[in-house]
């Protein structure tokens, strides 16, 4: 369309020609616009294709100059949004592709089995342990120690990763310096209590004080990010352990493994206070400074942050009693060693080390998908086969290492193999779904019913515990597939992958 020329007025601006000329084009608005609504829908085709609703195309409309006077003696309607209605039933939905955006869950394949080593080596110490340990009560010290710490770690984790994403390494580490010695201050007087109250040895007492330190101290070099640290950390108790298991457990070498069991935790303590405090007050403040980024410190702990922590740490609680609860009960609910349980234990604790990168596979793979699919039905179907993709690989995991354990000790002549161990295994391995499950849950805020959830299966086995290994196996069945059905619904729906 050509535009036409009128002489200018001596108020509006000119544009200069090369040869000097004083010239100047003004165009009415609607001379410029197209007379058609095809060719206005041509126009304005990359807004009306991505349009969520006929508003988007009217506010584009307004901002291109037009108004209800002028859409009326164009295209004869009423107004810019009877005009953009038109031109949204006209032009098909096609949305253009997002950018693409650098993955947020990259992880290394080296740091899950990291982790999953980190859970399953502090197992060996056990068996080493129960040589030094005899006596009444000593079983009952190291539940309660084991209870404990559990509980005491996960609410301290919970506290540093959420100082963590909120406030930066320096706060984090403020509080999980004040948490590691508030902690290590209740396991001890837990243990103190526990001894009083009850004939727990001595021996018993500083072994789940130990424990508990060790916990703590693992939590904060996790939490900072110090995860090889931890394999110095353990490095006494575990090849001493190892060593001590290895020559028969010769008496003349006790005190040598007493004393490499006491230097974990001390280890774990002395590190991970020293990481914490150079954190918070080195680099909390000198780096800061330099960054231009410091903050005030404010105060240690809020209440609605211990308020948070207590799911994670009643979590903590049942999880830790669902675990140690079938090598407490024994075969048929009678009070002794339950061999099916503690073979179990290391597979399911080096089976985390898969849990946490099959999390991460999870929410790389969900957000692909809320990337990629338009529709919310398609998406929450796709999202469930992903969910039960990753369950159904946790437990092939679980099985595998299960088996490589199994055929380890059959070996050494550790175990002998008999079919009667299947119902045991079978239970533990329930229990690890349900873990992950509730492990997932977790990872997307979704804390209350995973903690009611495996305490109503606590309180079961505990009433129920005549019923020996098939009440447990019942009871962890039903905490798999009530959790797994739960992540089904509530991971199924886009707006909890939004972020």
């Amino acid at each position: 369309m050509i535009a036409r020329s009128v002489p200018a007025p001596q108020d509006q601006p000119v544009a200069r020609a090369a040869d000097g000329a004083r010239r100047l084009a003004v165009v009415p608005a609607e001379d410029a616009k197209p007379r058609d609504v095809e060719e206005l829908c041509e126009q304005f085709v990359l807004v009306c294709e991505s349009a969520v609703d006929p508003l988007e195309i009217a506010s584009a409309l307004e901002f291109d100059g037009m108004n209800d006077q002028l859409v009326r003696k164009l295209y004869g309607v009423s107004d810019v949004f009877a005009l953009a209605e038109e031109m949204y039933r006209r032009v098909p939905r096609r949305p253009a592709e997002p950018e693409p955006v650098a993955d947020p869950w990259q992880i290394s394949k080296i740091r899950p089995a990291l982790h999953g080593l980190l859970y399953g080596l502090p197992t060996i110490c056990f068996p080493a342990a129960a040589g030094l340990l005899s006596g009444q009560g000593v079983l009952r010290g190291l539940v309660i120690a084991l209870l404990t710490s559990w509980a005491l770690s996960q609410g301290l984790a919970y506290l540093g990763y959420s100082r963590l994403s909120r406030s930066g390494a320096a706060q984090a580490a403020r509080v999980l310096l004040a948490g590691m010695i508030t902690g290590a201050g209740a396991v001890g007087l837990v243990m103190a209590l526990t001894g009083l109250t009850g004939r727990v040895p001595v021996g018993a007492l500083v072994f789940g004080f130990g424990l508990g330190a060790y916990m703590l101290g693992a939590t904060v070099l996790m939490v900072l990010g110090a995860d090889r640290a931890l394999l110095v950390v353990l490095a006494p108790a575990v090849l001493g352990s190892a060593a001590f298991l290895a020559l028969g457990r010769p008496p003349q070498l006790d005190y040598a493994i007493w004393g490499a069991l006491a230097a974990t935790p001390a280890l774990a303590l002395g590190l991970a206070g020293w990481l914490a405090g150079r954190e918070s007050s080195f680099f909390g403040s000198r780096r800061g400074r330099h960054a231009g980024t410091r903050q005030p410190a404010g105060r240690l702990i809020t209440a609605a942050e211990l308020r948070g922590a207590l799911p994670s740490a009643g979590f903590g609680l049942v999880a830790a009693g669902l675990l140690v609860f079938p090598v407490v009960a024994g075969l048929a609910g009678q009070q002794g060693p339950n061999t099916g349980a503690l073979l179990a234990a290391l597979p399911l604790a080096l089976s985390m080390g898969a849990a946490e990168w099959l999390l991460v596979w999870f929410r790389r793979r969900t957000q692909r998908l809320l990337r990629a699919t338009r529709k919310l039905t398609t998406f929450a179907f796709r999202a469930r086969l992903v969910l039960f993709a990753a369950l159904l690989q946790y437990l092939t995991a679980a099985v595998l290492l299960t088996v490589a354990v199994v055929a380890v000790a059959a070996a050494a002549h550790l175990i002998r193999l008999d079919w009667a161990l299947a119902p045991e295994v079978a239970a533990y391995l329930a229990l690890g779904g349900a873990m992950f499950a509730a492990l997932l849950l977790q990872a997307f805020g979704i804390r209350i019913l995973p903690l009611i959830a495996c305490a109503v299966a606590l309180v079961f086995e505990i009433i129920w515990r005549r019923l020996g290994v098939p009440g447990q196996l019942v009871a962890c069945t039903e905490l798999l597939v009530l959790l797994t059905a739960y992540a089904a619904l509530m991971l199924s729906k886009a707006v909890r992958h939004a972020c």
